[in-house]
């Protein structure tokens, strides 16, 4: 079998509160990936047919937050040629004091979930487990290891299928015990060669780079990842992997 009917492209991308919802036609037309994952993408009919209609499916979307009466979650979308769905659920993550706090004053009384899609590789019929994930901002990491071990957790060691974890991990510092974790589920990490997927400028000449934004994997190979520096209507940088069977 040739290659190139085996691989797939994934792309993903914190739209910043949907402010870069304009931008992400732009890429998908550029780049043209498989799967997208989003993060902080206003999940009403609108932007969710915005996507559909530049030629994809919703796999599903999870609720992630309120904020000022708009609902904003994660959400996942393939290409009906390349892939099928099997099923799409979401489950909830560990939260905090801050979060319990904020259910209380903006009435959101959902906590951060994790989206997770199966979908068929229409070619090789191969399954891939795929996992967009949005975890607390507003947190230390010792409550992001509960979230992202509450996430590998779903994984069985022994399944036979594809996997890929991607979205917002917001884990800024420490990543030995990130490491760990991703070692002892026999993940590898696409986005290596990565330094910083986030840049703000706080103050007129100050610019904070911050590495937040990762693609794991395992049972695929890694042909090329790539951040896309020319789009910058989020405060993230658009991220897109190459993979095959």
């Amino acid at each position: 079998m040739l290659i190139s009917n085996m691989r797939f492209s994934l792309l993903t991308y914190n739209l910043k509160l949907n402010k870069a919802a304009e931008n992400t036609l732009e890429l998908l037309k550029k780049y043209k990936p498989d799967i997208i994952c989003l993060q902080e993408m206003q999940t009403d009919d609108k932007n969710l047919k915005s996507i559909e209609n530049a030629g994809y499916l919703l796999a599903d979307y999870s609720i992630s937050f309120i904020r000022r009466g708009k609902i904003f979650g994660v959400t996942t979308f393939y290409k009906p040629n390349t892939f099928s769905i099997i099923k799409s659920n979401s489950f909830n993550l560990p939260t905090n004091f801050y979060q319990i706090i904020s259910f209380v004053l903006h009435g959101n009384k959902k906590p951060r979930t994790v989206l997770k899609s199966q979908l068929v590789h229409k070619e090789t019929k191969k399954v891939i487990d795929l996992y967009n994930i949005h975890l607390s901002p507003f947190a230390t990491n010792q409550l992001r290891t509960k979230q992202i071990k509450n996430t590998l957790n779903d994984m069985s060691l022994n399944n036979k299928n594809a996997v890929i974890i991607a979205g917002d991990f917001n884990y800024p510092y420490g990543r030995k015990r990130f490491e760990e974790q991703i070692k002892e589920y026999k993940l590898k990490e696409a986005t290596n060669n990565i330094n910083f997927t986030l840049e703000k400028r706080i103050m007129r000449n100050l610019t904070i780079k911050l590495k937040l934004d990762y693609i794991l994997y395992k049972k695929l190979k890694l042909l090329s990842n790539e951040k896309i520096n020319n789009f910058n209507k989020s405060d993230h940088f658009p991220i897109i992997s190459t993979f095959s069977f």
